[in-house]
Order: structure tokens, then sequence, then C-alpha cells
């Protein structure tokens, strides 16, 4: 699904929150990572305005998009996803946004931070000039309760039993330089991976919602990848 892998690659987003006491609609800067499903995620302050915001009204969305480097803005893809936020304490979904966001590991755990999903009502798409599409949450995040279950163990064995491969997914596919690269997320279109405070994003070709999916894919990507090398 596009939008929801256009969610996967952003790594900032526009939140929209609507401004306590006067209501009206207050736009700010946000990083932003994805739970398994692909719902946004983000870590925020409560002194910030957005936080005192969604305390006071949990409505709000994020915009994600890809500006084209020259040429019309607007020709670019991007995603609005509406709906409620919601304060959330989850060991997984902090590494998933710190595997996305290494440096905000320096204050993720201050006490005034907190890490707050939406939970989406709908999500609006733009793919370039009359290509909108406006679908429900069942429609760009789908069910993912096995891979929801193998993630921490699927990371910790790929990490340790074939550390070879995410040195060549890193460097033969992704181009990052040599490392000790390691995968530190993984959900059904991707995987992140992370060396000395570097990120890169690992896309499947398509999606992977089970073990033995998942097992075959990273079995063809480490193919790809030494193949490549020849």
């Amino acid at each position: 699904m596009a939008m929801r892998q256009l969610l996967r690659r952003a790594r900032t987003c526009s939140l929209s929150t609507l401004n306590a006491g006067d209501g009206i609609p207050y736009g700010s800067l946000a990083n932003i990572a994805t739970d398994v499903a692909g719902r946004p995620i983000i870590l925020i302050s409560r002194l910030a305005w957005h936080t005192k915001n969604l305390a006071a009204d949990a409505r709000g969305s994020v915009l994600v998009g890809e500006i084209p480097e020259t040429g019309d803005a607007l020709v670019g893809p991007r995603v609005t996803v509406l709906g409620r936020f919601e304060r959330v304490e989850d060991v997984n979904l902090r590494r998933r946004y710190l595997a996305r966001h290494q440096q905000a590991a320096m204050y993720a755990d201050f006490a005034d931070f907190s890490f707050w999903r939406l939970e989406p009502a709908s999500i609006h798409g733009v793919a370039g000039f009359g290509r909108i599409e406006t679908l429900a949450p069942r429609a760009v995040f789908p069910a993912v309760s096995e891979m929801e279950a193998l993630e921490t163990s699927a990371i910790e064995h790929m990490n340790e039993d074939h550390g070879d491969s995410v040195q060549l997914y890193a460097t033969r596919l992704l181009g990052g330089a040599p490392g000790d690269w390691r995968i530190l997320a993984i959900d059904p279109d991707g995987a992140d991976l992370g060396a000395g405070g570097k990120g890169l994003r690992l896309s499947f070709e398509e999606p992977v919602t089970s073990a033995d999916g998942l097992r075959r894919t990273f079995a063809e990507l480490s193919k790809k990848a030494r193949e490549t090398g020849l």
C-alpha cells in the first residue's frame, strides 16, 4: 500500500492539533515513526503547544510527503492521517521510534517527554494532480498480529545468526558505509537498520505478514545482495 509505505519512509511530519482554548488549528513539525501496522508514532514534550492541545482534545492529524527536488512541489505524493492521538507506554514502540530517530535516545526518557500514537479515523492520499483517494483505516493498516508477535525474536535471530547478511543489506543493497550494522525494527513493509547513529530503511518488494514469508524475504534479499557484489 503506497500510503503506508510513504509513512514508513518519512522521518518528519506536519502535526496538526486543535489549539487549546480557541480551537484554531495549530501546525507544527515533529519527528515520526510507525508501529508494526504502520500507524504514526510521535515523541513530544508536555511543554510544547501541540502536547497541551492533545491533552485537551486528542483529535489531530499528521501529513507526510515527498517533495520533488525541482518543479512543482504539488506533483509529489503525500498522505494525511486523521484521527485521535493516545499516549502510549510500550517498550516495543519506544524501540521502533528510536530505530528511526537514534539521536532521540538522548532525551526520550526525560520526564516531560512521552510517546503518542495516532489511532486513524481516515487516510487521505494524493499521488499527484487528480490522483486523490480517501481510505478507511483497515484498507491502509491491516491486522498484523503475527508480525507483532515475532518482531523481537526475528530481530534477535537476524542480528545473532545472520549478521553477515545484515551487513550486505546495508552496504550492497542500500549503499551504506561498512560498519556494525544491525536490524533495529521489522514490519510488513521492511526493516530499519542502524550503525553508529546512522540509519537505513530496507524496503520489501511485497508486504510480509508471516514468519515463513519473512524468512523467504530475508533469504531472497541475502541472495540478491551477494549477487550484487559479483
